[in-house]
């Protein structure tokens, strides 16, 4: 199958591309500069100049292409963020989507695969959750995923188009910007505790991220109208996560914050997104798509990011 991918070069994306490469597959990336160009042809893909925000260079990038994914995205990697620095991925998850369904209509591809979050549950205290549980609105930085979400799901139902939408767990891997900062602050001391530190966290690895994309290609009539979580299958307590990561770091044992302080220091979406405390459930993308995580838990993944890491800086 030939897959036009949005988001090619990230984090996410690299690994897609290599995975659907080595399973057979032709790969285009739609690519806005001679950097991300080099590195799709590096790793065997097509790169099709365009940007996400023009419909008719997105439409024409994907041309010939069977399969469409969203993959790209636009995270902010300092602690804290105010809500300017979260416009551009907004952008991404609103106007990109709408172009990219868009194209895949236009072709009509066999199936268009988007990614999102687990965090659209938002705050469930706990509970555990799966992909019947209801998904609403929440204001602020998530808003943009749900309607990303709606406008995929109403492409497949109004409009007939194949369309699958992983949402995932939060991320972790070597080249991970956000999991380097953690593990450099958590080797220094730097990564206290906020308040309780009680919620759940629902995490996966890239890897294992990446190996669900390619199972959704790999299955469209499975994964058509589906929406599945992509996760590991034991959430973990955000305070549990930074002790062990601590111990398996050699560091000292982080210290506690009150809220109110992390607040000021951090804003109000750091906040938000520490206190989510939701456990997913990943049966579907197991019972429908064949996918099942290499890393179970996070205490496996993190030990091969620490590996991965031991082996970058002694070469």
């Amino acid at each position: 199958m030939k897959v036009f991918l949005a988001g090619a070069t990230g984090v996410l994306g690299r690994r897609v591309v290599s995975r659907l490469l080595k399973a057979g597959h032709e790969v285009a990336g739609l690519s806005r500069s001679d950097a991300n160009s080099r590195l799709l042809r590096d790793l065997g893909a097509e790169p099709r100049p365009g940007s996400l925000f023009d419909a008719g260079e997105v439409i024409r990038a994907s041309e010939g292409c069977e399969a469409v994914m969203h993959l790209a995205t636009s995270i902010p990697t300092t602690p804290r963020t105010r809500p300017s620095d979260w416009k551009p991925n907004d952008l991404i998850r609103r106007k990109g989507t709408k172009h990219l369904v868009e194209a895949a209509l236009r072709h009509g591809c066999r199936t268009y695969v988007q990614q999102s979050v687990t965090l659209v549950y938002g705050n469930r205290h706990g509970e555990w959750v799966d992909e019947s549980s209801p998904v609403e609105a929440i204001p602020g930085i998530l808003k943009s995923a749900f309607d990303m979400e709606k406008i995929a799901r109403e492409a497949g139902e109004q409009r007939g188009l194949p369309v699958a939408i992983l949402r995932c767990g939060i991320f972790y891997c070597e080249d991970s910007a956000q999991t380097r900062l953690l593990l450099e602050m958590t080797e220094k001391g730097q990564a206290p505790v906020i308040g309780e530190g009680d919620a759940w966290w629902s995490l996966v690895h890239v890897d294992d991220a990446a190996a669900a994309f390619v199972d959704a290609i790999e299955r469209p009539a499975e994964a058509a109208g589906g929406t599945f979580n992509i996760c590991d299958d034991t959430p973990v307590r955000y305070a549990e996560l930074q002790a062990g990561l601590a111990e398996m770091l050699g560091a000292k044992r982080p210290g506690r914050m009150p809220k109110l302080l992390a607040k000021l220091l951090l804003g109000g979406h750091a906040i938000d997104f520490l206190e989510a405390s939701v456990r997913c459930r990943n049966g579907a993308a197991r019972e429908r798509l064949g996918w099942s995580p290499a890393y179970p838990g996070w205490r496996e993944g993190f030990a091969e990011v620490l590996r991965s890491r031991s082996a970058a800086a002694r070469s």
